[in-house]
């Protein structure tokens, strides 16, 4: 995705990035912190390439997230609650 992409994307999931890093989610948090520092320095090349690292680790980590539930509802299997992330 290009920058502009990445910061719409941010923008849709906002809620449920908030609410993860509510939650403890130390990714979300991280996203987060990120971004605020990418804010007040927009035109600064390092924390923009960080952003879209950040950014890139949180959608491929929704996406096995997401197939992992495709999964779990294909063959009925259930990762014991004890073993489950806080986002699941």
């Amino acid at each position: 995705m290009t920058f502009q992409e990445t910061m719409d994307w941010q923008r849709v999931n906002s809620v449920h990035i908030k609410r993860l890093a509510d939650l403890g989610d130390r990714l979300a948090m991280k996203l987060i912190l990120a971004y605020r520092e990418l804010f007040v320095d927009q035109l600064n090349l390092v924390k923009q390439n960080e952003w879209l690292k950040i950014c890139d680790d949180f959608c491929r980590r929704d996406l096995t997230i997401t197939t992992r539930t495709l999964l779990q509802e294909k063959y009925g299997h259930k990762i014991p609650r004890q073993l489950r992330r806080l986002d699941s």
